[in-house]
């Protein structure tokens, strides 16, 4: 008996068994997973290269946003540094103005680092406008202010009256709160109108006046002869018209414009007329100064002005003349008359002067009921004072009109209120200074 082995793989007419059909699906799986994992290494070499990509572009961003921020602060604090020069420079010429002349620009270096401030001082009525300008490369840092003389000396007078050997006459409800100088230092009680009573409150010294008040020393003048002139016809055609104080003084001329109203003026303007010249309700001007032979403001405006005129003020009712304002007259030729109605308010001063005693009785303000001034009030002449006066007075004389009579050297119904004054306000530089260097304070900052 003979046996014979074959093997499947060498003999051919040896069927294959359903194991060899298996084998080669697996062999067609290896090679579709193999082929897979080709085409998935692929996707993901390019999602890896993607992802490097928007980390490095992000990565740059803030390298970027960290050179800029670094830039942005070196620009904020170099900023900071020169608003600190400016400032220092500023608080130097507020204590030093008196070194530079008015509309000269005066060069310093404060620290004598090479960073230049310029500065620059204009008169501006009763009051000084100081420019404080430091520059360096393209950044300019500006301080522009309003400033005031301050007094050294305590001033605690309410009242002066010039002594003329007629005694000071109180009659009615008196309020007079600080030191009167008046003539013979002493001062009587009178009945007017049939009054049965009087009620008078008198606090502080009462010392003898001298026969002439005292000389004020500033001068109020303004040269607006080379200034430009803008036609007030192209004013009336802006609804707001502004200029800054670091900018030439422009003058709008009303000399054909009886009444100015319907226009918003602020800043280094002068409204100027040689004719009268009325200001309306309507208009709004804030830190002009209006220069005029007669000037008249209507009822009902509020705003911020100092007056210069000639001949005459009239103040109409429920006006308010914010602080600084002011009005001067200084004139020794003509009749003088300067009026504040009832009802309104004025914050700053009022100052009537003249050089010639003559004329002081041409010279006359009256202050009506419900009046208020807050601040300093000179007149070299005679004065009506029925209102209110928180701050003092200077003047010759004292008159008292009414339907029955005329009286002189009479205050019917008045109130003086030294101490009412707060100690932060800044008055009008009117005397002389007891020391040798005048210091200044700000009033206000552009």
């Amino acid at each position: 008996m003979s046996i014979t082995f074959r093997h499947k793989k060498y003999d051919k007419n040896i069927p294959d068994s359903g194991k060899s059909k298996n084998n080669n699906k697996l062999k067609n799986n290896n090679n579709y997973i193999v082929k897979t994992k080709c085409k998935l290494k692929a996707a993901s070499l390019i999602n890896a290269i993607f992802i490097c990509v928007i980390i490095s572009i992000f990565c740059g961003c803030l390298i970027l946003i960290s050179h800029y921020q670094n830039i942005l602060n070196n620009s904020l604090f170099f900023k900071e540094d020169l608003i600190s020069r400016n400032r220092s420079s500023f608080n130097y010429f507020l204590n030093n103005s008196e070194s530079i002349n008015y509309n000269e620009v005066k060069e310093i270096d404060v620290f004598e680092d090479g960073i230049i401030s310029y500065l620059e001082k204009k008169n501006w009525g009763f009051y000084d406008i100081l420019i404080c300008k430091t520059i360096f490369k393209n950044d300019t840092i500006n301080k522009i202010a309003l400033v005031g003389n301050i007094k050294n000396d305590v001033n605690d007078l309410a009242l002066y009256v010039t002594n003329y050997d007629k005694t000071l006459k109180l009659s009615g409800n008196i309020r007079i709160l600080g030191d009167l100088k008046i003539p013979d230092s002493k001062t009587e009680q009178v009945y007017i109108n049939g009054q049965k009573g009087n009620t008078i409150q008198l606090k502080g010294k009462q010392l003898k006046s001298s026969k002439r008040l005292p000389k004020i020393e500033k001068d109020i003048y303004l040269d607006i002869s080379n200034l430009p002139r803008l036609n007030p016809n192209n004013i009336y055609k802006k609804p707001i018209v502004v200029n800054e104080f670091d900018s030439p003084t422009k003058v709008i001329n009303l000399d054909n414009i009886s009444v100015f109203k319907d226009v918003t003026c602020k800043g280094n303007f002068v409204l100027s007329s040689s004719n009268k010249l009325e200001i309306d309700s309507s208009a709004k001007l804030n830190d002009v100064v209006v220069i005029a032979p007669s000037v008249r403001v209507r009822s009902g405006f509020r705003g911020n002005i100092q007056i210069i005129a000639k001949e005459e003020v009239f103040v109409e009712n429920n006006v308010s003349l914010l602080y600084p304002s002011s009005i001067y007259i200084k004139n020794d030729v003509d009749s003088v008359s300067v009026k504040i109605m009832a009802n309104s308010k004025l914050a700053g001063g009022i100052v009537i002067d003249g050089n010639m005693y003559n004329s002081s009785l041409k010279r006359q303000l009256t202050i009506d009921e419900k009046a208020i001034i807050i601040g300093n009030v000179y007149c070299y002449g005679r004065t009506q004072l029925k209102g209110d006066i928180i701050g003092n007075i200077y003047t010759d004389r004292f008159f008292l009109e009414t339907n029955a009579s005329n009286y002189e050297n009479v205050i019917l119904n008045a109130s003086i209120d030294k101490e009412a004054l707060s100690e932060m306000f800044i008055e009008l530089p009117l005397f002389n200074n007891t020391t040798n260097k005048k210091e200044y304070a700000v009033i206000k900052e552009f």
